[in-house]
């Protein structure tokens, strides 16, 4: 009988042991335990890739607006470049030389047509091409004071 009740406290004690590593086993292997912790390790080790790959697309785009910067500064370079050929030419000296030192060439005579100004103004007035706003500007009013200026200047 002694066998009995020994045997007994000890099924009894084992049952409480197994009671007590059954529940820290239901806490760790308990399937909604493990798939948040299986989520905060994805979680952990995408984090670190989402960055970097920000981070490239930023690098890549500024990539891209670089060269179509260089692009941009290569064909104004090509235009430059042009437009200093052209004005190296003997053309463009010979044009220059006509037209604004009043030179000509052996063999060759200028005529001068006068215009006057009370006719040219009237027919250019009313051709059309002539119409551009800020043309013709307003008569100017009386000379302001320099007080006066300051005053409409700071308070008008």
């Amino acid at each position: 009988m002694a066998d009995y009740w020994y045997n007994n406290i000890i099924i009894k004690r084992y049952m409480l042991n197994k009671g007590k590593k059954h529940s820290l086993e239901k806490i760790f292997f308990n399937q909604k335990f493990l798939t948040l912790v299986g989520l905060a390790v994805i979680i952990l080790i995408s984090w670190p890739f989402a960055k970097n790959t920000i981070k490239q697309h930023r690098v890549n785009q500024e990539i891209s607006d670089f060269k179509k910067e260089i692009a941009n500064l290569q064909n104004k370079s090509v235009d430059l470049k042009n437009f200093v050929s052209s004005l190296e030419s003997d053309q463009f000296v010979e044009e220059y030389a006509r037209l604004n030192l009043n030179l000509k060439k052996p063999g060759e005579e200028k005529t001068v047509i006068k215009i006057d100004a009370a006719s040219f103004a009237s027919s250019s007035e009313d051709d059309p091409i002539f119409n551009i706003p800020g043309r013709v500007k307003p008569a100017p009013g009386p000379e302001m004071s320099n007080p006066k200026k300051w005053f409409n200047h700071f308070f008008r």
